[in-house]
């Protein structure tokens, strides 16, 4: 039986090493990708050809790199740890550092991958900062971070799981740290639907539990419209996401935690639903990020494939991190 310590360790070791998978996938379609992954024999985490417009100076790409979508992650656990709580002009500081100073918190190489809405956000330049928190569409740069505000406010989310509690208003904070950077309603819904749903995965409740865990925790928020859109699509095994051809919507929030919850869903291991979100085509590392979260709170750190657990740069700082969350926050007992 999984401990919960094991899930919290899953949990941040599986979205860095679903970040890392998709990278390489990234932009590329679906019929592409699946001819990649039966040419190589299956999904394997190696050097390869940079062929990001972010970093054209590195010509080679190391296994198990990780991008933004991990990075933040990490960051975010940080400054909650740091702050004991969520500090959003601490948590803007420690972005700007690793996103517009390109400080990594997880390797010796630079941070890359950020999205042009988070780099606006941070850049310090009111006009940009005002772009973005206008941006007319809810994109993903938040959800892919949102894990470690399960982990951090995990003992009242599964209280209020189990009726044992009335809700205590956590929606206000995962808001506020999406609004750090992305301040379209779809992303902070996004953001609060993915927290709801890793605390319940986190509390050992199965899937299907898990996936309509916003109605136990929040009833006043259930009526959500992406809520909505998502749980009527999810139960269909026909409704397969599929890539929508280009930014700005396939890096939608939506649409990302769409894939997540399909692939959490229906998967039968760990490497079956990030296989799954990668299969899915575009922006692939941020889609297997979100559904690594939940998919390692499911089925535990050990889970995990070694191959991609020994090869991810930073697994250890992950391992720590998700451990530190651990040891100060849940009760021993839990």
């Amino acid at each position: 039986m999984l401990n919960l310590l094991d899930r919290c360790r899953g949990t941040f070791v599986g979205v860095h090493v679903g970040d890392s998978l998709g990278e390489y996938y990234e932009t590329w379609g679906p019929v592409k990708i699946a001819l990649d992954i039966t040419t190589r024999d299956g999904l394997h985490l190696f050097d390869h050809p940079n062929t990001r417009m972010d970093r054209p100076e590195e010509h080679i790409l190391p296994a198990g790199m990780p991008t933004d979508d991990s990075e933040q992650t990490a960051c975010l656990a940080m400054s909650l740890l740091a702050c004991n709580g969520l500090d959003a002009e601490h948590f803007y500081k420690l972005l700007r550092t690793n996103v517009i100073d390109e400080q990594s918190v997880l390797w010796s190489g630079k941070s890359i991958g950020a999205g042009g809405t988070t780099r606006k956000a941070l850049s310090g330049d009111s006009a940009q900062i005002a772009e973005a928190r206008s941006n007319t569409i809810g994109t993903n740069g938040s959800l892919m971070r949102a894990s470690p505000m399960a982990l951090w406010y995990f003992r009242e989310l599964k209280a209020a799981l189990d009726g044992t509690e009335k809700f205590a208003s956590i929606r206000k904070d995962v808001f506020e740290m999406s609004a750090v950077t992305h301040n379209h309603q779809h992303s902070k819904s996004a953001c609060w639907i993915y927290t709801c749903t890793l605390a319940s995965l986190l509390a050992g409740e199965e899937v299907n539990q898990a996936l309509y865990a916003l109605e136990r925790i929040d009833r006043f928020w259930n009526s959500c419209r992406v809520y909505e859109r998502i749980c009527s699509a999810i139960d269909d095994p026909n409704l397969i996401p599929y890539d929508p051809g280009a930014f700005p919507m396939r890096g939608t929030a939506e649409f990302s935690l769409y894939v997540a919850l399909y692939a959490l869903k229906h998967a039968t291991s760990f490497a079956h639903g990030i296989e799954m979100a990668i299969r899915v085509g575009g922006d692939t590392d941020t889609y297997a990020a979100i559904a690594g979260g939940l998919l390692g709170a499911h089925y535990g750190y050990e889970a995990i494939p070694k191959e991609w657990r020994n090869t991810i740069l930073g697994h250890d700082i992950m391992v720590d991190l998700a451990t530190q969350m651990y040891n100060r926050f849940v009760p021993a007992h839990t």
